[in-house]
């Protein structure tokens, strides 16, 4: 990023001339051979698509002779990304590494600097899978969520024991897929008072699925009219996936009673897994699978770190 007339904007070429010798602390990543894809035009993150992630994915993979992949990506929708990478990625034998900054290269006092540190001993470490690699330490791609707009360390992996790290990821790559078939996924987020009506007009629209933002892990109210809108929905065959409000949480209907009412309508816990990683998934699963059942089927097994 560059100051520009209305605001930061991308420049092509910053990153580049601070690894080839510009900045000195950077120099270790002129011992290892470089080779540069730029984006044209490119891209502020808050404009990517899930269409980019396949065009990165394919990007990564066609690169056949190189040792790992660093992958320079703007933080509002880095979490996202690094997601659906390793969902798309699973089985892939190099490391791959994604990292930003809050603030540009050239300012005083960056960030960026220490993340391409990072990035860099990531990347020697030969970790052959996808991790973000900005603030104090690295964290797995499915697991990583943007937590804060102004520490440096803004990501953080909740729930995640870093202990994970020495058990051995899935490597059973997914079904291929060439394009992101058009899913409408509706996002329902609880509060006192809210309506049964807000959340059965979702239903109404016929959703692929509804994810719902519930309380502490994984409970509701115990309405009459919320418990019909979730039978509605199952009976629609709209799969409801149920994440926290909470950023650390694991969902689990059994501890409360208050969660009963997911339990009877099918409801699937999505754990300690985050909303970004909940969101690609199941972006990713609908472009594979042409059936609700087969997708919840499939939700429910790792691709990644995300069930760890």
């Amino acid at each position: 990023m560059v100051e520009g007339p209305n605001g930061l904007s991308p420049r092509a070429g910053e990153i580049e001339a601070a690894m080839n010798g510009k900045i000195e602390v950077l120099n270790g990543w002129q011992n290892h051979q470089l080779s540069w894809d730029h984006w044209n035009p490119l891209l502020d993150s808050s404009e990517l698509q899930p269409e980019h992630w396949l065009r990165l994915k394919e990007s990564i993979v066609s690169n056949t002779k190189c040792d790992g992949v660093l992958v320079i990506h703007g933080t509002d929708t880095l979490s996202y990304t690094a997601a659906a990478l390793s969902f798309l990625l699973t089985g892939l034998e190099i490391p791959v590494v994604i990292t930003g900054s809050m603030l540009p290269i050239s300012v005083k006092g960056t960030d960026a600097i220490d993340n391409l540190i990072l990035a860099l001993s990531a990347l020697e470490q030969k970790i052959p899978e996808v991790v973000v690699a900005v603030g104090k330490t690295l964290l797995p791609g499915s697991r990583a969520s943007k937590t804060s707009t102004a520490s440096f360390n803004a990501f953080e992996a909740p729930g995640w024991p870093t202990e994970k790290w020495s058990v051995e990821i899935n490597k059973t790559p997914l079904a291929n897929f060439n394009r992101f078939n058009e899913t409408d996924i509706a996002i329902f987020t609880l509060y006192p008072g809210v309506n049964a009506r807000l959340l059965k007009q979702q239903i109404s629209q016929k959703p692929s699925a509804i994810i719902i933002n519930a309380f502490g892990n994984g409970n509701c109210a115990s309405r009459e009219d919320f418990q019909q809108a979730l039978l509605e929905a199952k009976e629609r065959n709209i799969p409801i996936f149920v994440t926290s409000q909470c950023v650390e949480a694991n969902v689990d209907f059994s501890i409360y009673a208050a969660g009963e009412a997911f339990q009877k309508a099918g409801a699937i816990s999505c754990g300690t897994m985050p909303f970004e990683a909940t969101l690609t998934k199941l972006l990713i699963l609908f472009s594979i699978h042409t059936q609700a059942d087969d997708v919840v089927s499939h939700f429910q097994k790792p691709i990644s770190r995300e069930w760890q």
